[in-house]
C-alpha cells in the first residue's frame, strides 16, 4: 500500500492531455451552440416544421441512453485489449462524417432525396455527438492525480463556460458563416481536437484497474451519482432555459438595456468560468464532497430565492451567490463521480452522470418545446 500512495504521490499531472482534452469540449460546445442556433432554421426551410418535438424528444432519450452505453463499450475495449479509443476514434470520425453530409445536404437544399435523408442524419449526429464524450471525459482520472482533479476540472470549467458565456457572439460569428459554412467548420474543429487528443495519448494503453490500485475493491455508488447528475443538470437547465427569460421579468431596469434574456445567463457563467480556479482550491481544502454538497445547496438556495423575492439589488446579488455556488459543483461534480466508481468501470459511471444531467436538461427542452411556462 505504501508504494501505491508513493506512486500516486509521484504521478504528475500531464497537462497537455489535459488542454487537448478542454480543447476537445471546446469543439462539442460549440458544436452544440451551432446545431441548437440552426435546427428551427433547417426545419423551416426544409418543412419539417412538425419534426421540432420529435427532434428534442430524441436528443432527451439519446443524449441519456448514449453516453452509458459508450462508456459501458469503453470499459469492454479496456478489459479485452487496453484500448477504449477505439469508442472514441469511431465517434469522432463518424460524427465528423455527419457534419460534411448535412453540410452537403444543406448546400444542396430540400430536393426529395435530402428531405428524406436530413431528419436521420440529424438523429445520427445526435447520437454520434454522445459516443466518444464519456470514454473521453473518463481519461481525466488517468491525466492527472486524485489530489489535482479539482483543479483540472476547473481548467476544463472555465473554459467550457466562457464558450458557453459567449453564446451570443458565437451565434453571431455562426449566423454570419451561414448553415453549410457552419457544419463544415463543425467537422473539421471535431477532427482537429479529436487529433490532438488522440496524439497527446499516443501509446498510451490503459488496463483495467491499473490506476488507483488501493481502490480496485471500491464499490460503484451508481445512485448517487445519478442523483448528484439530475442536481447538477436541474440547475444547468434552470440557468440556461428558464433564467433568461425569468431575468428579464424580474431585473426590467436592466433588461432595458441593449442586450436580451439570454446574457443574464452568459453572465452566470462567466462568473463561474472566472471563480473556478479559486473555488478548486477552496474545494481541495474543504475535500470534494464538501465543496460539491456546499455548491450544489448554494446554487439550489439562490435559485429559490431568485423565483420568491422582488427586490432587484438582492436578486442581483443572488444571481452572483448563485453563480459561485454553480462554479464550487461543476469543478467538484465530475471528480466526485471519479472518486466513486471501480476504476474497472471508470467509463460507464461517467457516462451515467453525464446521461443524468443530460436527462433533467432534456425534461426542460421537451416542456419548453410544448408551450410550458415555468415563470
Amino acid at each position: 500500500m505504501d508504494t501505491v500512495v508513493k506512486n500516486e504521490t509521484l504521478r504528475e499531472t500531464n497537462w497537455s492531455q489535459i488542454f487537448s482534452l478542454a480543447g476537445l469540449n471546446a469543439a462539442v460546445v460549440i458544436s452544440w451552440i451551432a446545431y441548437h442556433n440552426f435546427q428551427p432554421q433547417v426545419l423551416k426551410g426544409f418543412g419539417f416544421q412538425e419534426l421540432s418535438l420529435f427532434l428534442v424528444i430524441a436528443q432527451a432519450i439519446i443524449l441519456t441512453i448514449i453516453p452509458p452505453i459508450a462508456g459501458w463499450l469503453g470499459d469492454y475495449m479496456i478489459r479485452t485489449n487496453g484500448k477504449r479509443f477505439v469508442v472514441f476514434t469511431v465517434g469522432t470520425g463518424a460524427t465528423a462524417m455527419i457534419f460534411m453530409a448535412v453540410a452537403s445536404m444543406l448546400k444542396i437544399g430540400p430536393s426529395d432525396a435530402v428531405k428524406t435523408a436530413l431528419p436521420l442524419m440529424i438523429v445520427l449526429w445526435l447520437v454520434s455527438m454522445n459516443i466518444f464524450h464519456s470514454p473521453a471525459n473518463s481519461m481525466l482520472d488517468h491525466f492527472a492525480p486524485s489530489k489535482d482533479l479539482p483543479l483540472v476540472m476547473a481548467v476544463i470549467t472555465m473554459i467550457t463556460e466562457l464558450i458557453y458565456a459567449l453564446e451570443p457572439i458565437v451565434i453571431d460569428l455562426v449566423n454570419w458563416l451561414g448553415g453549410t459554412e457552419t457544419f463544415i467548420t463543425g467537422g473539421v474543429l471535431l477532427i482537429v481536437t479529436g487529433y490532438f487528443f488522440l496524439k497527446s495519448t499516443k501509446g498510451m494503453e490503459i488496463k483495467a484497474g491499473q490506476r488507483d490500485q488501493e481502490n480496485i475493491d471500491r464499490n460503484n455508488n451508481f445512485l448517487m451519482i445519478v442523483l448528484i447528475g439530475l442536481t447538477f443538470g436541474m440547475i444547468t437547465a434552470f440557468i440556461m432555459e428558464i433564467f433568461p427569460d425569468l431575468l428579464k421579468t424580474k431585473l426590467p431596469d436592466y433588461s432595458t438595456m441593449a442586450f436580451g434574456g439570454n446574457h443574464f445567463s452568459s453572465i452566470i457563467l462567466a462568473i463561474a468560468a472566472i471563480l473556478a480556479i479559486p473555488l478548486s482550491s477552496l474545494v481541495n481544502r474543504l475535500s470534494v464532497i464538501k465543496g460539491l454538497t456546499i455548491g450544489l445547496m448554494m446554487a439550489a438556495i439562490c435559485i429559490v430565492g431568485i423565483l420568491l423575492v422582488q427586490s432587484q439589488v438582492l436578486i442581483i446579488f443572488l444571481v452572483f451567490m448563485l453563480s459561485v455556488g454553480f462554479g464550487m459543483a461543476s469543478v467538484s461534480a465530475f471528480p466526485y463521480t471519479l472518486q466513486n466508481l471501480n476504476p474497472r468501470n471508470l467509463t460507464f459511471g461517467a457516462g451515467i452522470f453525464f446521461g443524468a444531467v443530460e436527462l433533467a436538461s432534456g425534461v426542460f427542452a421537451i416542456l419548453k418545446e410544448l408551450g410550458y411556462s415555468f415563470l
